[in-house]
């Protein structure tokens, strides 16, 4: 989608959306911890392709790691954003099912609902066979997925007033689709100059994300070669089965 996200893109980090990037990166840490454990004390892998990487948050909250990071996002203005954020590290416009790489990673992520924006489940199904293309023997992918119940959790509108904007975020469920519209809008506060009174700049965006049965996905997962498939809430109070959002780690 040509200019997908242009002008959300140059607010999504100061509306608060990258915080799911630094809460995710506190994860992986954990996960990086508990491989050391288990293998040979490495710090965690050496090469992460970032699939939907956004502005580059997690480059930036996992920078001391050391990781090699390659990010992919078919929007240019957050792959502009993460350029801006984190300078030599390699950002790509390119779709995930799409993008093609000369090199192979030893892990792959696709974080905060990406997988959720996948067009259908044949494009889903194609992005978990690119991924396992692009990953070493070995090699982790891990996502996370919004279930029906999460996406019914945007049938709430939420409100966020701060001194410098306030924030709308709603949408609409359609349980016969699995399909729900999100729609996010800002309305950003610009101070005046000496003598006359600011104004507020809009920033609009609807999102469509789609879910589907969980038994669907390990399919794809599995047919896609993935050999091992753990699936666990995100939300670690909840039960399985009520999950709003899932956590995938597979190899």
């Amino acid at each position: 989608m040509p200019n997908a996200y242009e002008d959300f893109s140059r607010y999504y980090d100061f509306l608060g959306w990258n915080a799911f990037a630094r809460n995710a990166a506190v994860r992986l840490k954990s996960f990086f911890r508990l491989q050391r454990s288990k293998s040979d004390g490495s710090a965690g892998p050496a090469t992460i392709l970032d699939l939907a990487c956004g502005t580059g948050e997690l480059e930036k909250s996992l920078k001391s790691s050391g990781i090699r990071f390659t990010g992919i996002d078919s929007s240019p203005g957050m792959i502009r954003q993460a350029r801006r954020k984190c300078p030599g590290t390699r950002f790509i416009v390119a779709d995930a099912a799409g993008v093609r790489l000369e090199r192979k990673f030893r892990m792959a992520i696709l974080l905060f609902d990406s997988a959720n924006h996948m067009r259908s489940l044949p494009h889903l199904k194609s992005v978990f066979r690119n991924v396992r293309r692009h990953l070493k023997p070995g090699g982790y992918f891990i996502f996370d997925f919004l279930t029906e119940r999460g996406l019914e959790e945007w049938e709430h509108i939420s409100i966020k007033r701060t001194g410098r904007y306030t924030l709308f975020s709603y949408g609409y469920y359609y349980p016969a689709k699995m399909l729900a519209d999100i729609f996010i809008e800002a309305f950003i506060r610009i101070p005046g100059k000496p003598g006359k009174s600011g104004g507020y700049h809009r920033v609009f965006q609807k999102i469509i994300e789609k879910t589907y049965p969980a038994s669907d996905i390990i399919d794809g997962l599995m047919k896609s070669g993935f050999q091992k498939i753990s699936a666990t809430p995100y939300d670690l109070s909840e039960k399985i089965e009520e999950a709003t959002r899932l956590w995938f780690v597979c190899s």
